[in-house]
């Protein structure tokens, strides 16, 4: 299913998602809680981070928990628990915990920069190994590389150790591709989990077609 947040594309970097819910800024309309349900099938949870409707550059998460940046203010740490997760906010300087990994409930991989004691916190708060790597020589690989708990699709430059790397990280198998229209970094522009998926507007059909392949819809 294509949607848009108010007419942007960049649906990735507005929301983020796990098998059972979908966390979205405030202010989202009903036409995209809808889409929500449908595409992904969870109910969406209406928060913010700091004030900012950029949930899907500061948040990570799986079905254990959820890492939020040191920027997060208490009452929203408090409404996102109120969903049973673990909450964990990381007091890393790299704190665009979005843009800086890429986890499912598996395992994960993480930018090499964040610091050890930063990366066992949030891996021991998601219940997975975070693993430290780059993807197309990119330290910012959550932006690049996109993981429900069947699949993930990366950039289209990530290199075939990196491919092997990531399957080894997250234990499935995936695809390189692009996102509305020819963009490699595949997480701003698509919303995944096991249910199924959600891609901005500009999404080609080529595009959808190598994203249902890496997460395992067409065998």
């Amino acid at each position: 299913m294509k949607t848009t947040y108010f007419g942007n594309s960049w649906i990735g970097m507005f929301a983020k998602t796990n098998d059972n819910i979908t966390m979205l800024p405030i202010d989202s309309m009903e036409k995209f809680e809808n889409a929500i349900r449908d595409g992904l099938k969870t109910e969406p949870l209406k928060v913010s981070i700091a004030d900012s409707n950029l949930l899907g550059i500061y948040v990570a998460i799986n079905s254990n928990g959820v890492i939020v940046p040191n920027v997060v203010k208490d009452h929203e740490i408090l409404e996102i628990k109120k969903t049973g997760l673990n909450v964990y906010r990381s007091n890393e300087t790299n704190n665009a915990h979005g843009n800086n990994m890429a986890v499912n409930d598996h395992g994960g991989i993480i930018n090499p920069e964040v610091g050890i004691a930063e990366r066992k916190a949030i891996g021991e708060t998601l219940g997975i190994e975070m693993v430290p790597m780059r993807i197309g020589n990119y330290s910012t690989l959550g932006s690049a590389c996109i993981a429900s708990n069947s699949g993930f699709l990366v950039h289209y430059k990530t290199t075939d150790d990196e491919m092997t790397g990531v399957e080894d990280a997250l234990k499935v198998s995936g695809n390189r591709g692009t996102i509305n229209t020819g963009t490699g970094f595949v997480a701003y522009g698509a919303l995944v989990n096991k249910n199924g998926y959600l891609v901005g507007e500009d999404t080609t059909a080529f595009e959808m077609g190598r994203l249902e392949e890496a997460l395992g819809m067409i065998k």
